[in-house]
């Protein structure tokens, strides 16, 4: 055999170097590909393609056929493909489907090209891409288009496709049946517009641009919308409907198509309106027999701003005018919380002094120096920052009440400074050299025990009696739980007119929790408990969830059988309590009436509307 000349040589390393870099760049790539001879023996498949067909390197030395993966009903137009390719006639992919060596069908987009050597044919190159995920979710989009078309169809909801400027270009029967087709008097199909139905604003129609679905509800006349001529003195056939559109696609795609749903629901709207109109009759009705007990029972039990029906709170009312008159200093004596500052505003306002100013100081709240300035004032200079005079609270209350909260926390020093202004009526600001009168009558309150704070020597003795001449003592909301319902009526009043609400009540379920509550804070506690569920209640009942998280925490340590268990309006309520005020009185009426502060006739009358 004749040796093959350098050039030869040359000529067949430059092959095998292309094969090399060929089956590199051929097993690096995503798609299947493969080669095989003219017999159609596949000779050659890259990582990519085992892995899709299933079989191994050693299957494929072994012979591996093309007829033998494609499908029998595809076999045909290989071969045709094939002999097309061998002709010249190549570059164009076909689909195939293959049969895995698992059994699995695999759909495949083949490229076929003839292997050429020499200018002589070889063989064949296939380039494939696996497009099975590609047909499955083809196949799903045609099921679920043919789903949607059946839906659109046969749907009772109107369903119609708009172009950019509202008019219809696709509907369903239940929309042409709703405002085209449907009455005998309709001679055919006409124009429709949507968006001038519904007087659509260029606000609307920019919101609906931007993706916010509009939504629309009211009567149409459903004889001019299905062209129907009505007869001289007819009102036409009124429909409600209720209408929803959405912008299909995205904001930026133009032209835009928009997709609109509307139900008629006039029978039910006609149903709701009847039965709602039946419920508010029947409401109107029921508050007008509470309404005015509600008045009296809380116009007879407060007392200026202080609302309570509790015997004990009776008995303070009754003395506050006398106390009031009077110009001796009070001491309030209270839990924090119960309404020492409301009393001091009462004697106040019952007093003569009524015209004159009411100065309240929290004594607690300040330290010794600056409480000192606060009570007595001072002049310029009197220390680093006084750059000019400043009046007291004793000066500001000249000729009406001075309240001073808390006084058991002062220190020894301003006690002292008060002993002096109670026994000479007279102070001196800070800085200053004459004295000052004080017209003052001073209203004092605390928390503390001062009997015992002065036994330890924490509060003078002398300023104690000075304070202490009359003294009026608040119970605890605890010791008048009777009042909490009376008092919740009158937080609703008051915070419905700052928060402009109608709450109209509090829920059974939730009075029952408040008022089983201990209330350290008492009746304070009581007014941040019902502003807290004004803030979240949108109806007119304040419910369970609407209290505070802290309060609702307690729940499961109240009693097994709640203390308003069966009560389901104010009414019951009333009764409940007019009959345990009855039980406390042996039954006696004009005691209870008297119990209860109001007049014997005004009892009778309530015992006879409740049936007691």
């Amino acid at each position: 055999m004749a040796e093959k000349s350098t050039e030869q040589l040359a000529l067949e390393g430059k092959v095998r170097e292309s094969e090399r870099r060929f089956k590199e760049t051929a097993e690096m790539l995503p798609g299947v590909i493969c080669e095989a001879d003219l017999d159609l023996k596949i000779t050659y498949v890259n990582k990519k393609g085992l892995s899709t067909l299933g079989y191994s390197p050693r299957e494929f030395e072994q012979g591996v056929y093309i007829h033998q993966l494609l499908l029998e009903e595809d076999q045909m137009r290989a071969q045709q493909d094939i002999k097309n390719v061998l002709g010249g006639d190549f570059g164009n992919p076909a689909e195939y489907r293959l049969r895995c060596k698992d059994g699995g069908i695999i759909d495949l987009l083949v490229n076929t090209a003839p292997i050429t050597i020499s200018g002589e044919i070889k063989g064949l190159r296939f380039c494939i891409i696996d497009i099975t995920d590609r047909k499955r979710a083809e196949e799903k989009l045609k099921e679920s288009e043919a789903r949607f078309k059946s839906f659109f169809n046969q749907s009772p909801i109107g369903i119609a496709l708009l172009d950019e400027n509202g008019s219809i270009s696709e509907m369903n029967n239940a929309f042409r049946c709703m405002f085209v087709a449907g009455l005998a008097a309709c001679h055919g199909e006409r124009s429709l517009n949507v968006f001038d139905m519904l007087n659509f604003g260029p606000e609307a129609k920019k919101a609906l641009d931007n993706g916010t679905g509009e939504e629309h509800d009211g009567w149409f006349d459903g004889a001019a919308l299905r062209g129907v001529e009505r007869k001289t003195g007819e009102s036409g056939l009124l429909r409600y409907f209720d209408w929803h559109l959405t912008l299909l696609g995205s904001a930026s795609k133009s032209p835009k198509t928009y997709l609109v749903q509307v139900q008629d629901i006039t029978e039910r709207k006609e149903a709701e309106d009847a039965a709602l109109l039946r419920a508010q009759e029947e409401t109107q009705k029921a508050r007008a027999l509470v309404v005015g007990l509600r008045k009296e029972i809380l116009r007879n039990a407060t007392f200026q701003a202080m609302v309570s029906r509790s015997q004990s709170m009776q008995k303070i009312f009754d003395i506050l005018p006398e106390v009031a008159q009077a110009s001796a200093t009070v001491l309030v004596l209270g839990e924090s919380g119960t309404g020492k500052e409301l009393i001091a505003r009462t004697l106040h306002e019952l007093s003569p002094r009524k015209g004159r100013p009411f100065i309240a100081i929290n004594c607690s709240a300040l330290p010794d120096t600056l409480l000192e300035s606060e009570l007595f004032g001072y002049k310029a200079g009197a220390f680093t920052d006084a750059k000019k005079d400043k009046p007291g609270k004793f000066a500001m209350a000249e000729g009406g009440t001075l309240f001073l909260d808390e006084i058991g926390d002062v220190s020894a020093a301003v006690q002292s400074k008060l002993l002096r202004v109670l026994q000479e009526k007279t102070f001196e600001p800070l800085g200053g050299t004459a004295q000052v009168q004080a017209h003052v009558r001073i209203v004092a309150a605390t928390n503390s025990n001062l009997t015992d704070l002065v036994k330890k020597g924490k509060f003078r003795e002398d300023l104690f009696y000075r304070i202490n001449v009359l003294s009026i003592k608040l119970p605890p909301l605890r010791e008048r739980r009777g009042d909490i319902p009376l008092l919740c009526e009158h937080f609703i009043e008051k915070f419905n007119g700052r928060y402009e609400k109608a709450i109209l009540e509090i829920s059974k379920d939730a009075l029952e929790l408040i008022i089983a509550h201990d209330f350290p804070g008492n009746i304070r506690e009581l007014e941040n408990i019902i502003e807290h569920a004004f803030v979240f209640c949108k109806g007119p009942a304040i419910q369970l969830d609407h209290l505070p998280e802290d309060l609702r925490r307690g729940m499961p340590l109240m009693a097994e059988k709640p203390l308003l268990s069966g009560i389901k309006n104010f009414d019951e309520l009333e009764k409940v309590f007019l009959e345990n005020v009855l039980m406390e009185t042996g039954g006696n009426k004009i005691l209870a009436a008297g119990r209860l502060g109001i007049d014997k006739s005004t009892l009778f009358r309530k015992l006879k509307k409740l049936g007691i």
